[in-house]
């Protein structure tokens, strides 16, 4: 029996497709229709799909007839004000308090810890919001998924996977409450693996945009496993590919039966 429903797997690990994005990002490649996208994802069916609380009410009778568990997110974060676009500063805010979150009956409640900010301010915004989802989530058995990424310009680009940087980031993150943490992969099990059992809760691994070939992201998620990984919270990875129901089962073979990338995914 696992510590959370999520992970209550037989083998104790969770594929999560990530379908928050429309929150902050709106109609995006391959998310323009919610229905069609949702209906791709789960016909792999995954373990978990991570949405907003009103997408999954919009979807309910959906999402019901699945046996694919419901996360939902707590924050509203944008790479800009301006819809759709991707022209910064980022925009971060608490956007659902928790009654309305545990009213979509959750198996995990996520939330963003960004570092790298300049404003000092948004910053201790979010941290402020971090402890107090992990407090009003207390005793309700639903796990506080915290997703440390370093998205700011004081953290290039180059080093949103560094190790140095993610141990870090995931220190803090559980340090701050998570009962789960969603961290960046840094590129290797050798890597990877310390930052994974210094950590006395779960690890997942997130996603990113999506890019290069499948069988590349598939490998990536091989070594995080290989390192103690529980499993990951993908999105565009997944449904911006041509057949996110492949992508999903493939995902499915490697996470729980330790099936190599080369297998589930033939080049």
């Amino acid at each position: 029996m696992s510590e959370y429903d999520l992970l209550d797997t037989a083998s104790g690990n969770a594929v999560v497709v990530a379908l928050d994005h429309g929150i902050g990002m709106g109609a995006i490649n391959g998310f323009e229709d919610p229905q069609i996208t949702l209906d791709a994802v789960l016909a792999g069916e995954p373990d978990g799909v991570l949405v907003g609380p009103y997408f999954a009410e919009q979807f309910a009778d959906t999402l019901a007839a699945s046996s694919t568990e419901v996360l939902v997110t707590a924050d509203f974060v944008s790479p800009s004000s301006r819809p759709g676009e991707d022209t910064g500063p980022w925009v971060q805010q608490h956007a659902f308090d928790t009654d309305r979150l545990l009213a979509c009956d959750p198996v995990g409640v996520k939330s963003v810890l960004a570092f790298g900010r300049q404003d000092s301010q948004s910053f201790e915004r979010n941290v402020n919001y971090i402890t107090e989802i992990t407090e009003s989530l207390r005793g309700t058995g639903v796990p506080h998924m915290v997703e440390t990424v370093m998205w700011g310009n004081d953290v290039p680009d180059r080093f949103e996977t560094d190790t140095e940087y993610v141990a870090n980031a995931c220190r803090i993150g559980w340090e701050l409450g998570a009962d789960i943490l969603k961290s960046p992969y840094t590129g290797d099990r050798d890597s990877f693996e310390p930052i994974v059992e210094n950590a006395p809760v779960p690890v997942m691994i997130l996603g990113g945009p999506s890019s290069g070939p499948v069988g590349t992201m598939l490998a990536d998620v091989a070594g995080a496993m290989a390192a103690g990984a529980r499993g990951l919270v993908m999105g565009r990875s997944v449904w911006q590919t041509q057949d996110p129901a492949a992508v999903v089962t493939a995902l499915r073979r490697i996470v729980h039966d330790s099936v190599a990338p080369e297998v589930a995914w033939p080049p």
